[in-house]
Order: C-alpha cells, then sequence, then structure tokens
C-alpha cells in the first residue's frame, strides 16, 4: 500500500524540471510590473511659464463677472441705448439683438442681401419667422441707414437676378425684361406704370432699390 502512495506521489526528473519552469515563468509574470516600473524614465516636461498662465486662466475663469454671475460669457445682448444698423451689421452683431440668434441672424442678412438693403427697420417683419412679439422687443435697439442700400438698374439686370428680388413675383419680373426688350430702356419709374402687372404698390416698394443710369 505503501509503495503506491509512493509511486503515485513520485514525480519524474523531466516532470520536476517543468514545474520548475513554470514556477519562474509566473513569478516573473508577478513581478514584471514592478520591474517595469523601476526601469520607466518620465520623459514629460512642464515648462513652469505655460504652468503659470493655464494657473491664471483658470483663476480668471473663476472670478465673478460685474453683473452676473461667475464662469464664461458666451455673449451678450445689446445694452439698452445702444443701436445696431441693420445694413452693416455681420451675423455675430445681430444676435446681441433680444430674441435673435445665429438662425434668426442668417435669415436677416439673407433677406438684406436680396433686397439689396433695409430702407426702414419694419422690414424686418418680412424676415420668416420674425413675428410682431420678437420685432417688438428689438425694434428699439435697431437702426437703418438707407445710403448703405445697393441699388439696381432696372436696364441692365437680368431676370434671374430680378426674379430674386422680394417684392416682384416671376412674371413680373419677367414683365419687367420683356417691356425694356420690347421698348427700351426705362427712363423714369412712370415707365413702369405702363406694365399692365405692375401696381401701384409693387411700384412704391421697389423704388428705393433701382436706378435708371
Amino acid at each position: 500500500m505503501i509503495s503506491r502512495i509512493k509511486n503515485y506521489l513520485s514525480v519524474s526528473k523531466k516532470e520536476w524540471n517543468g514545474m520548475v519552469v513554470l514556477v519562474i515563468l509566473i513569478a516573473l509574470i508577478l513581478a514584471a510590473p514592478y520591474i517595469l516600473q523601476l526601469f520607466r524614465k518620465d520623459t514629460t516636461i512642464i515648462d513652469p511659464k505655460e504652468f503659470n498662465k493655464a494657473v491664471a486662466v483658470l483663476e480668471k475663469a473663476k472670478k465673478p463677472q460685474p453683473g452676473g454671475n461667475s464662469g464664461p460669457t458666451f455673449y451678450k445682448k445689446a445694452a439698452a441705448g445702444e443701436m445696431i444698423e441693420l445694413n452693416t451689421a455681420d451675423s455675430a452683431t445681430l444676435t446681441e439683438l433680444k430674441g435673435i440668434g445665429p438662425s434668426f441672424a442668417r435669415r436677416i442678412i439673407g433677406y438684406r442681401n436680396r433686397l439689396g438693403g433695409f430702407c426702414r427697420k419694419e422690414q424686418l417683419l418680412e424676415v420668416y419667422g420674425l413675428d410682431s412679439d420678437r420685432y417688438a422687443g428689438l425694434q428699439a435697439q435697431v437702426s437703418v441707414n438707407p445710403s448703405e442700400i445697393k441699388r439696381t438698374d432696372i436696364n441692365t439686370v437680368n431676370f434671374e437676378t430680378l426674379s430674386r428680388f422680394p417684392y416682384l413675383s416671376y412674371k413680373q419680373a419677367n414683365a419687367v425684361i420683356q417691356f425694356r426688350e420690347q421698348h427700351g430702356q426705362y427712363e423714369s419709374l412712370a415707365d413702369l406704370k405702363n406694365i399692365a402687372i405692375m401696381d401701384k404698390n409693387t411700384i412704391q416698394k421697389i423704388e428705393p432699390y433701382i436706378t435708371f443710369k
């Protein structure tokens, strides 16, 4: 019985060598993180000046802004009494108006480009989506300089350009071009009254935007 147990528990030389190798491998695996840490060098170099600048920026951001809460300010609304001229303002300036975000600012500039400029501030109500309530909140903060309007020469303009003008329908724009081709150049606003589909109200609207060179 004892001899059987000895035979069962006996280990050959080959098996013993295998066990030794296994133990060594396990020991190396467990020790690897510590060994790598000993040989690893931190190559990060910190510039003291840049570090101090970063700290200064963070400290400034933490300080409360006058008249407001602490933290960064992304944009401000136009102050009371501060006027924004509609024909020269860029989109960033327009977003300072009450109720005007980037989307409305782009619409205003797009409509201004189609017109050639605003001749009166009430034309903002013609911008898509800008209702009377929104206009009431900003109308006291805007002004219009009519001298900034870009006028169109009615005697040289083509149909493609004229058809984009907000106050003319496609049919009216085409009629203006056709009448000019048939009867010659326009000399005054009165000549437009000879076009059947040009009503008095439309002619009054386009008057500030056309010239007769």
